[in-house]
């Protein structure tokens, strides 16, 4: 316990230091990249080329291995087994099996897990500048959109690269936006949402929850089912791809389609371990993050939101639109107005430019709104991912 207390303090003091020497300017940026730049510790080559020996990495996931978290882990490490003809293996530890869901930064810290994927929010604070993706109304319609943005403001934000300095990054991406889901009460009116007790994963959904008059409370993924049993919250905001690997259906009767933006996601691996790793098996892994995990994952996750509108008659849950007068509500511009606003303060309380941080991400936003204006044109399936 007294390591894990120093890791954490190192940590926070690196980030501090970095933000104090200027990381929270905004640099414009390239107007692309390789699909590898965002946070790729690039190859030094100072290790051997190649030495014949094979390396087994553990892999952190606290979602079930039937999850879309598991599929999407798995089927990326297989990319890069595969390419690296067998002298990459990954030993997975599915469903919190190795850590819980709030251990795994940790565990990838303290050389406990080699890999780990989770969650930004699940880690209020740490990631401040990763949680603008889960920010109300800036516009993100979807996982694939969100990812597309995320990689853009590694590019482009220093703030944003300090947040992940101690890490080898893999992907950041983005889950799959959160609708509305409720146990026994359609919300029909503005007067239904009036202290509804509800899940609210993340600061900024929180934020947004109060400023429509709901009570959001904070409740870990593994505790939720347990809540909404025993009526201590009565509705979550869990994204499509959390009310399937959580098996959230079981308790839902309604889901109201309203989009609030899904969690900043991200896959880490331990800097000295990728160090270690010959040339070559760098190079191997530097090919398969980045962009090209990200886009991976922004398909994988928005794949999510067919399977509950497919199941959902069988599982006894109705699927509908908000009213106009809730959706005028929800997306007033005084209540979008007093949440990014909440937000820029937020950033500012760790030291940052808030301000100019916040605008930045929006105008990243804007660069995607037209290719995502409807990105439900069509049914989406990891299939449509083809690497």
């Amino acid at each position: 316990m007294q390591t894990t207390r120093v890791l954490l303090l190192l940590l926070a003091m690196t980030l501090g230091l970095l933000t104090l020497s200027g990381c929270n300017s905004i640099s414009p940026g390239p107007s692309g990249g390789s699909a590898s730049d965002a946070g790729d510790v690039k190859s030094t080559g100072t290790q051997p080329s190649s030495d014949g020996r094979v390396y087994t990495l553990t892999v952190q996931n606290h979602d079930p291995a039937t999850s879309i978290c598991g599929q999407y882990v798995e089927a990326w490490g297989k990319v890069v087994e595969d390419a690296s003809g067998g002298r990459i293996k990954f030993l997975y530890f599915h469903g919190g099996s190795l850590v819980n869901a709030d251990g795994a930064v940790n565990a990838v810290l303290s050389d406990t897990a080699d890999i780990c994927w989770s969650a930004a929010s699940i880690y209020s604070g740490q990631f401040p500048i990763s949680e603008f993706i889960q920010l109300p109304l800036s516009g993100i319609t979807c996982a694939r959109m969100g990812c597309d943005v995320m990689q853009d403001m590694f590019r482009e934000i220093p703030a944003f690269q300090a947040e992940y300095s101690s890490f080898k990054i893999i992907m950041l991406g983005s889950c799959t936006y959160a609708p509305i889901s409720t146990t026994d009460k359609k919300l029909e009116t503005v007067g239904d949402i009036q202290g509804l007790r509800i899940r609210a994963p993340g600061s900024t959904c929180a934020l947004w929850c109060s400023s429509v008059g709901m009570s959001p409370l904070t409740v870990a993924t593994p505790d939720t089912n347990d809540m909404l049993e025993k009526g201590v919250i009565e509705g979550c905001l869990n994204d499509w791809h959390n009310i399937s690997a959580g098996k959230l259906y079981k308790n839902f009767n309604y889901i109201m389609d309203f989009p609030t933006p899904g969690s900043p996601i991200f896959m880490l691996m331990n800097k000295k371990k990728y160090a270690s790793l010959p040339a070559d098996l760098q190079a191997v892994i530097d090919r398969y993050s980045g962009g090209y995990a990200s886009t991976m994952a922004g398909i994988y996750w928005d794949s999510t939101r067919a399977w509950i509108y497919d199941h959902a008659k069988e599982y006894g849950i109705e699927i509908y639109q908000p009213s106009n007068a809730l959706y005028t509500y929800f997306t007033s511009s005084a209540v979008r107005e007093k949440v990014h606003t909440q937000y820029v303060e937020y950033l500012n309380g760790f030291g940052l430019d808030g301000k100019a941080i916040y605008d930045k991400c929006m105008e990243i936003v804007s660069r995607y709104s037209s290719k995502y204006a409807d990105p439900w044109d069509k049914s989406v399936s990891i299939d449509d991912f083809k690497g």
